[in-house]
Formats: C-alpha cells, sequence, structure tokens
C-alpha cells in the first residue's frame, strides 16, 4: 500500500514538473512572438484622425485650384485689356491727327482772329524747350509798357520796341508796317496771314536785312509764296530763327525753302514742327541742304508726317553733317535710329518728342 502511494506520489511530481516545463516554453514563446495589440479605442481615433488630415489635405487642394484658375483668368483678363488699351492707344493717335488737320483747314478757310496775348503764350511755351537758341525777343509781351496796338477793321498790328506781330493783316496793314520798321526792330511774327499779306511784307523786309528773327503761324505757304521770298532769303545776311509752323508748310514750300537755304550763311534755326502736310515727299530736299549748308545748327521737323523712309534719308546726310547740333523728330523714329551702324556718333544730336 504504501508503495503504491509511493508511485503515485512520483507520478504527481512529474506531472506537476511536466506541466511547469509547458509553462515555461509557453512563456518563452510568448516572450519571442511578444505581440502588442492595440487597444479598439486608440485605432479608431487613429482612423479618425487620418480622416480628417485627408479631408484638410483635400480641402486645401481645392483652394490651390481654385486659385491657379482665378490666375489664369487674371493673365487671360490682362492680356485683353493690354490688346484693347493698343488699339485705343492706335485710334487715339489717328483721331488726334485728324483733329489737328481739320482744325488746320478750318483755321485757314475762315481766318479766325486770336488775342495777341493768346498767341503770345502759346508762342512762349513751344520755345521755352529748345535747345537751338531763345525766342523771347520775337514775343510780343502784353504787359509792356512801350507796347502799342494799331486795330483796323481786318486784322492786328501790335508793335513793341523790338518788333512788331501781326494778326490777319490787310494788305494796306503790311504796306503801313513796312513804313514804320525802323532798324531797332529785329523781330516779326505772322498769324493767319494770307497770301497777298505774305507777299508783300516777306520779301520786303528780307531785302532790308535788318530783322533776325521771323515766325508765322496758321499760314499755309503756297509755293508762290515761298518763292516770292526764297530769292531774299538765300542771300539775307540777318536773319538766324526762321519759324513756319502750326499748318504753315507743306511739301512744295518746304522744297522750294530747302534750295534757296542751300547757300545761306547766317541762319541758324529752322523750326518745321506742327505740319502735317509735310512728309517723305520732301525728305530728299532737306538732306541735300543739310549737304550743302554748313552753318544750320538746329532743325526741328517733329509733329510732321515723315515717315521711315523719310527719316532714314535724313539720318544718311548726317554722316558726313558735321555743324547740325539739334535734330528734333517724333519719338516713333528712335527705335529704328538706334539700329544704325553709326548710330552711337549723331545719337547726341538727334531729339526725339513725344507726340
Amino acid at each position: 500500500m504504501e508503495r503504491d502511494l509511493l508511485s503515485m506520489k512520483q507520478q504527481l511530481a512529474e506531472k506537476e514538473k511536466q506541466v511547469q516545463e509547458l509553462q515555461m516554453k509557453l512563456q518563452t514563446k510568448q516572450e519571442k512572438e511578444h505581440i502588442h495589440i492595440l487597444p479598439t479605442e486608440s485605432v479608431d481615433e487613429l482612423n479618425k484622425k487620418l480622416e480628417t488630415q485627408y479631408a484638410i489635405s483635400r480641402r486645401k487642394t481645392m483652394e490651390i485650384e481654385d486659385l491657379k484658375a482665378t490666375m489664369r483668368q487674371k493673365d487671360e483678363k490682362m492680356i485683353d485689356t493690354e490688346k484693347e488699351l493698343a488699339s485705343l492707344k492706335e485710334l487715339s493717335e489717328t483721331r488726334l491727327q485728324e483733329i489737328e488737320q481739320l482744325k488746320l483747314k478750318l483755321e485757314n478757310n475762315n481766318r479766325l482772329q486770336v488775342p495777341v496775348e493768346e498767341t503770345s503764350e502759346t508762342i512762349k511755351d513751344e520755345s521755352s524747350d529748345d535747345d537751338t537758341s531763345s525766342i523771347e525777343n520775337i514775343v510780343m509781351k502784353p504787359e509792356d509798357k512801350s507796347l502799342t496796338v494799331n486795330l483796323q477793321e481786318n486784322g492786328e498790328v501790335e508793335w513793341s520796341q523790338d518788333g512788331v506781330q501781326l494778326t490777319s493783316p490787310s494788305v494796306d496793314q503790311c504796306k503801313e508796317v513796312i513804313s514804320k520798321l525802323e532798324e531797332e526792330h529785329k523781330s516779326i511774327i505772322f498769324n493767319y496771314s494770307s497770301s497777298d499779306s505774305i507777299q508783300v511784307l516777306i520779301p520786303t523786309v528780307l531785302e532790308r536785312g535788318t530783322i533776325n528773327q521771323l515766325a508765322i503761324y496758321f499760314s499755309l505757304l503756297s509755293l508762290d509764296d515761298v518763292l516770292s521770298f526764297s530769292s531774299q532769303l538765300s542771300i539775307n545776311k540777318s536773319l538766324t530763327t526762321l519759324r513756319l509752323t502750326h499748318g504753315s508748310m507743306s511739301d512744295d514750300g518746304v522744297i522750294a525753302l530747302a534750295q534757296s537755304l542751300q547757300y545761306n550763311k547766317t541762319l541758324h534755326s529752322l523750326y518745321l514742327e506742327y505740319n502735317p502736310g509735310i512728309t517723305s515727299a520732301c525728305a530728299q530736299s532737306l538732306a541735300e541742304l543739310l549737304l550743302t549748308n554748313n552753318t544750320l545748327n538746329g532743325l526741328s521737323l517733329d509733329h510732321t508726317n515723315i515717315d521711315t523712309d523719310g527719316v532714314m534719308i535724313l539720318m544718311e546726310s548726317l554722316k558726313t553733317n558735321n555743324t547740325l547740333m539739334i535734330f528734333r523728330l517724333d519719338k516713333q523714329h528712335k527705335e529704328t535710329c538706334s539700329t544704325l551702324p553709326y548710330y552711337k556718333h549723331i545719337k547726341n544730336r538727334l531729339h526725339f518728342v513725344k507726340l
């Protein structure tokens, strides 16, 4: 009996040992595998965070796409606006030229009279930025105490200490001016003058050789008008400044004028600006003038209708002309002139004027 009991105890001890060994093996296996499992709540929170981040990312992406689309629309609108502005600018320039031509035609047809003060201020403004010569002596100052005004039915004549200004003068008024001109009168201004008045007064005063400044505004000179004083101008030894502007010259007149000035030895400044009737047709004559005349140092051709071809003809004459120091042209010609191989040698003599 005791032997059986001892045997059973031994078997029980072995079983317990086997159980312990199994437990140790199980523990060792668990430690090796060491599987970490997140709690169910942690997984749900992580999923929610991921969904939130995805939603935010998607919203940002959509905002970026919207901004890109807006930028594209603005770029397209800007391009359309630039095209429209360019078109409007071109149209505006064309309209301004048409208006200027219509104004000149109206003024020449109606021979409108303007106040002397207004004309004087206009001349003063135009001459303020010129580099070639001062025209202070040619401006009639209304406040001058020595100024006397001789008003007649057909026009106005104003005398100052150093000159006379005529607005729409009659032939008789011009003859009276000739009789009253004295040595100290150095300047004459014409406004809205007829051919008869021009042909009576200008040849005589040029032949006398006492005036040094002559200005004619708003008075379209015909070829006959220019020819009437061309011979006197050619040999005149007193005139230094000649202004024929604001619709006073056309191609025929310029050609005749250029020929008469080729051998003139005293004229320094020639102003022909604001003459829409001047085109490239007279460019060759002006170029020949610059090739032969060696006393002219200022020439203004801005606000005319001389095109690129005409300007190129004139530029060629500057290769040999070394006396013309100031040459005024429209700014639209600057880019073309700057491409000339000899541009750096003449650029300081060119002045480009905005339209």
